[in-house]
């Protein structure tokens, strides 16, 4: 038999391919490993060695300035870095940039890193100012906000509060009348803002900054809002009319916003706000951290100006870092050539902040209703503002700014940072106290319709009750009661208009302005009607409202109205606006 058979053979050829599959599976062997993508092509980039936003620096200040710092309660806040020139390159890629000052070597953590290489600004003394001192040297660092207790440094450390900027405008007209209310509420519990003047100097030992010293020297001599200027800075004891200082608001604002990016580069969001803008610094917070900052936001309360969509300066204006970052290039290529020119023909600042956005390609963001340009007491609280947050109010005296930093700070301690403070809460903070049946030298604000009583019709009213004296009327029922007077008791249910056309209500309740109870009858007897005040002008005027204010006490300076609610009506209103989510959405 040979010994090479088919069958041999075959059984040899599998035995080698059986011995060869289980040496494979024995021997280690290097499988081929995916790769993953290279995101931005950083590969062949000078890479951060460092975050993209530093953290804010924590330092203890040494004693200088005339030992300014002392103070206890002022260790171990955060101090800012000086104003550094910063790169701006690929401001369009979502946030990844690249800060040319940062590939310099500066060591990480060291404040003297942070070098001001521009706007050195002097911080010099504002002569006349009563809360002025001297200040000779070159400001290096922006303000850390005074602190005197523990629950002020506690608020500085708010989750977002480091990356959260307040810039803080004002003039040297009102400085000394407004700004002590911020330093005790708001800024206390801000670590990181900035005041801007149309000076320099300093408040209570906070630096003041002129937003107006870099502005062209053609500029300040050709517009006529610029002597007032000119005499401030040249006498010392010249103390500045407060409209006349108003006229160069428009020329700050621009510098200002330049400046503040300067002062905080790291800063992800800066609120700007004016001396009697008040703000909820917890509703803030939460505001902003729920947005990206490498998004470019500029928002606040809409304005038509000129066709333009504009951010009231009155409520606050908000800028996203990544605005901010593509605002500053366009101002270094375009305020000297374009934007100056435009500021002075322009009628405001907050117009001409709008169109350089525009030109810097930064998109308007409607943050109405959570930022107002009302007060606690003239709002229209309406069902759209209800559960909404209430970010800032304008137009609030220094007490005032007291009252709701207090109302603030007794909601956080109750409620704590992560629950919103909505109209809602400030309708029942400021508003609900204070409604009565009715209410004597009070001017609550009702709009929706005026009745006016005819010419000579309180002659007539007069008449008729001396008449009704005379005749001795029968009727217990209408003993001592005016003949004007009965037709207030008269109306039936079945006499109340089942509809109502508020255009045409002097037409329906022609007595309405009478008197006050005539027009608060007459209020009552409207079933969409909230509240009424009435006038004692000429004949009589009565009105109503269909919307909720609060209004104000009268003076003896002032016009003559008594108001009132109808609190029941206006307690089931409310009821039916329950708050079943919080409105923090943004209108575009």
């Amino acid at each position: 038999m040979p010994m090479l058979t088919p069958s041999r053979i075959a059984i040899v050829v599998l035995s080698l391919s059986l011995f060869s599959f289980l040496w494979t599976l024995g021997v280690p062997y290097q499988n081929a490993q995916p790769v993953r993508p290279v995101i931005d092509h950083y590969d062949y980039k000078n890479v951060h060695s460092e975050p993209i936003i530093p953290a804010p620096f924590i330092a203890v200040p040494t004693p200088v300035g005339g030992h300014r710092w002392d103070d206890e309660t002022r260790v171990g806040q955060t101090v800012l870095p000086g104003p550094v020139e910063t790169g701006v390159e690929e401001y369009e890629d979502a946030g990844r940039w690249e800060d040319a000052d940062r590939k310099k070597g500066e060591e990480k953590g060291s404040i003297a890193a942070a070098v001001p290489t521009t706007l050195i600004t002097h911080v010099g003394p504002a002569p006349g100012d009563a809360n002025a001192t001297n200040a000779t040297d070159k400001f290096s660092t922006p303000t850390d906000a005074p602190s005197n207790t523990h629950s002020s440094k506690f608020c500085k450390d708010v989750r977002g509060a480091p990356h959260v900027m307040v810039v803080v405008r004002t003039s040297k007209a009102e400085i000394a009348e407004k700004l002590p209310a911020h330093l005790k509420g708001l800024l206390s519990c801000v670590p990181n803002f900035a005041i801007f003047s149309d000076h320099s100097g300093q408040i209570e030992g906070i630096p003041v900054y002129n937003a107006l010293e870099d502005i062209g020297g053609e500029a300040k001599r050709t517009h006529d809002e610029f002597h007032e200027y000119q005499k401030m800075h040249a006498d010392g004891d010249h103390k500045p009319d407060a409209g006349k200082t108003k006229d160069l608001d428009k020329w700050k604002f621009l510098p200002m916003v330049y400046k503040a990016y300067k002062l905080r580069p790291a800063a992800k969001f800066v609120i700007f706000i004016e001396a009697d803008t008040s703000l909820s610094w917890t509703n803030v917070l939460q505001w902003v951290n729920r947005l990206d900052y490498r998004i470019p936001y500029y928002s606040g309360s809409p304005i038509f100006i000129d066709s333009v969509q504009t951010a009231q300066r009155t409520s606050g204006i908000m800028l996203s870092q990544g605005a901010l970052r593509r605002f500053v290039k366009s101002y270094d290529e375009l305020y000297t050539s374009r934007w100056e020119e435009q500021v002075g023909k322009g009628c405001c600042g907050d117009l001409a902040l709008a169109r350089a956005l525009g030109d810097a390609h930064v998109e308007f963001y409607s943050s109405w209703p959570l930022m107002q340009s009302e007060q606690p007491s003239t709002l229209d609280y309406t069902e759209k503002h209800w559960c909404a947050p209430a970010i800032s109010w304008h137009h609030t005296s220094a007490s005032m700014l007291e009252s709701i930093w207090t109302v603030q700070t007794n909601w956080t301690a109750k409620h704590g940072w992560d629950k919103p403070y909505l109209y809602r809460d400030a309708f029942d903070s400021f508003v609900t106290p204070h409604l009565e049946a009715k209410k004597a030298d009070w001017d609550n604000l009702s709009q929706d319709t005026k009745i006016i009583a005819p010419q000579g019709r309180q002659q007539q009213l007069k008449d008729e009750e001396d008449r009704s004296k005379k005749h001795n009327q029968d009727g217990a029922d209408a003993a001592g009661v005016p003949p004007s007077m009965r037709s207030l008791f008269s109306h039936r249910e079945d006499d109340k208009p089942k509809e109502i056309d508020w255009d045409k209500l002097a037409e329906t309740f022609k007595d309405a302005a009478d008197t006050p109870a005539h027009c608060a009858k007459a209020c009552q007897d409207i079933e969409d009607c909230l509240q009424w005040r009435y006038k004692a002008l000429g004949d009589g005027e009565c009105h109503l409202g269909k919307v909720l204010r609060l209004g104000r006490r009268t003076t003896e300076k002032d016009e003559k109205w008594s108001s009132g609610w109808m609190v029941e009506r206006v307690g089931k209103v409310v009821e039916g606006w329950a708050c079943k989510e919080v409105k923090w959405k943004f209108y575009q």
